[in-house]
């Protein structure tokens, strides 16, 4: 079954309401068949559809008693057989848009998590979360802790706004629209790439892991450079653009919680532990602060890793009443 449509994600609907207008009545094997076909095709189409059998059953509609009966796997086309469907009423309860939270809303902090966000919405992570959200392009975006970003995808450009934090964006091939991300004061345009940027006290980190991109001054005519896998650009709110630089950092670790740290001064690892940090603050002061790590440390468990650090350090941890750990040299 094909779609005129051009949007991945457009395609995917207009089948899903295909599919279920046309396994209303009576259907043959084959038809089954086809339909276990795509659903199993592609992991979005499953998610689509089941969140379409969502919507209607929020409206007050349900299968019938035999599809019920059948179990209603995610694997099973049984649970199509909606009687009585109307493929005009499911194209409104796509046309509104959808939101799809694939994870349990209840998760502990630290734990990443994974949503499909709207054309024209904002997002944003508490505190010691790391959420991975599906554009509707394909398209990816992974946010670290305390991070807030605004999507608004057109018909002419598929532009996020990073209003804080740090993202993650892995952009999908194959749609013409450019994919535009401003950050600050400047705006950074991707080719198929994967890309992080930090934006901390209108200061961005724009780092360059797979692709192509563009940095561009948004208050500056013609004022562009590109960045090459491994390259990173650090940018102040004004001034012309630097020129990109070899990225020696972790930056790269960071979805996955562990971030690795060589010959990094104590304070700034404690300082890179308390974004993450849902209740006290690790603090380091006085010398301590200036010595040296070098070593991987889970930032979303600030408890661990104070332990970890004053082992390292040959230090202890006092842990104060309103819960922040003091490394206090032995």
């Amino acid at each position: 079954m094909t779609s005129s449509h051009s949007d991945p994600l457009e395609q995917i609907r207009a089948q899903a309401v295909a599919w279920l207008a046309r396994l209303r009545g009576p259907t043959s094997a084959a038809d089954h068949a086809a339909f276990e076909d795509w659903y199993c095709a592609d992991p979005r189409h499953a998610d689509v559809y089941d969140a379409l059998l969502d919507n209607w059953d929020a409206m007050g509609r349900t299968p019938p008693a035999s599809d019920r009966d059948n179990g209603g796997s995610r694997g099973s086309a049984t649970r199509s057989a909606l009687v009585g469907l109307l493929a005009a009423s499911l194209i409104a309860v796509i046309g509104a848009g959808f939101w799809m939270n694939t994870v349990d809303s209840q998760k502990k902090p630290g734990a990443q998590q994974v949503a499909w966000l709207h054309p024209e919405q904002r997002r944003e992570t508490a505190p010691g979360s790391i959420e991975t959200i599906r554009l509707p392009d394909g398209s990816s975006v992974t946010l670290d802790t305390a991070s807030r970003i605004d999507l608004a995808y057109s018909g002419t450009e598929r532009r996020i706004r990073l209003i804080s934090g740090r993202a993650r964006f892995a952009v999908a091939h194959g749609d013409p629209r450019p994919f535009i991300v401003t950050a600050g004061a400047q705006d950074v345009v991707a080719h198929g790439t994967l890309f992080d940027i930090f934006l901390q006290d209108e200061k961005a980190a724009i780092a360059l892991i797979e692709g192509r991109i563009e940095v561009r001054r948004t208050d500056h005519d013609e004022t562009s450079r590109f960045l090459a896998p491994g390259e990173v650009m650090r940018v102040d709110r004004s001034g012309p653009l630097p020129k990109p630089e070899p990225d020696t950092s972790a930056i790269q670790d960071w979805p996955s919680g562990m971030q690795r740290f060589t010959d990094a001064p104590l304070g700034t690892v404690a300082a890179a532990c308390n974004r993450y940090a849902a209740h006290g603050p690790i603090i380091v002061k006085g010398a301590l602060a200036s010595k040296r790590f070098s070593g991987t440390v889970d930032v979303r468990d600030t408890k661990a890793a104070a332990q970890l650090l004053a082992s390292a350090m040959g230090a202890k941890v006092e842990v104060a009443a309103d819960g922040a750990m003091r490394l206090i040299e032995r």
